[in-house]
């Protein structure tokens, strides 16, 4: 009975007369296929999944602000954005002691390895990468780094060489600049599928450095409430075109909780 108490508390609103919106400030840096920037533009499932909210009610704007993978938490805590799509409450948010409301997850990601074939020859390289450097993105979470966000020791314990984005760790491993880079499933899919010639080139790690369940999370203080935003999320799954354009990415989608 509150599952179809939502659903229709969704179509109401859009009924409802017009009236000042409140706006919903969502932060957003490179991670793509989530957010892509070029020239201080966006694109990406988020970009994409902000518009669908738009235009499935009338109560609230959703509007992208900027940020970085170093700086978000920080222009979180100064109140420069409200919530955040596809993330992950463990990236840094519970240790900074930060007041999140979280969804459950809805869809799963991984991040593997990526390796010159030449170089590698079989998955038998990615078993043991010590002593191998590793191109990373600044401010992201590594579980072979422990988890190690800071630059000076992901260099010296790590061998880890910092990059801005994915394409540049692809680029370095091409380059034989690294041995090896980290890199989302969802991305090298969409990279190979744009570059098509470089995908004899590349070996692409089953072993996995993370799993990760992909969230929302939005201010404790906020007047939305993260169950609505949920509820509304999942309408938003339903629609036939931005479900596949989430299964063609690679996304693993997961079961949506009803509440309770």
């Amino acid at each position: 009975m509150k599952w179809l108490l939502y659903c229709l508390v969704a179509i109401l609103s859009l009924l409802a007369p017009a009236q000042a919106k409140t706006l919903v400030k969502v932060g957003a840096y490179e991670f793509p296929p989530y957010v892509q920037i070029q020239q201080q533009q966006a694109s990406g499932l988020t970009v994409e999944l902000i518009s669908q909210l738009n235009q499935l009610q009338q109560q609230y704007h959703f509007e992208l602000v900027l940020t970085t993978a170093v700086r978000r938490h920080q222009d979180f805590q100064q109140g420069l954005f409200d919530a955040i799509f596809f993330e992950d409450i463990n990236w840094g948010w519970h240790n900074k002691g930060l007041a999140m409301q979280q969804s459950p997850a809805f869809a799963r990601d991984d991040e593997v390895f990526i390796a010159l074939l030449s170089k590698a020859g079989s998955q038998q390289w990615f078993d043991n990468l010590q002593g191998k450097s590793i191109a990373g993105i600044l401010g992201y979470h590594y579980r072979i780094a422990n988890y190690e966000t800071d630059p000076a020791r992901l260099a010296t314990e790590y061998l880890m060489i910092p990059v801005t984005d994915h394409f540049a760790s692809v680029e370095l491993v091409l380059k034989g600049r690294t041995d090896t880079a980290i890199v989302t499933r969802t991305f090298i899919k969409q990279y190979l599928s744009v570059n098509p010639q470089h995908h004899d080139a590349l070996l692409i790690s089953e072993r996995i450095d993370q799993s990760y369940g992909m969230q929302l999370l939005l201010r404790e203080s906020h007047p939305l409430d993260i169950a609505t935003l949920y509820q509304w999320l999942h309408l938003i799954l339903q629609q036939p075109g931005f479900h596949q354009t989430l299964a063609e990415h690679g996304l693993q989608l997961l079961p949506i909780v009803p509440p309770q």
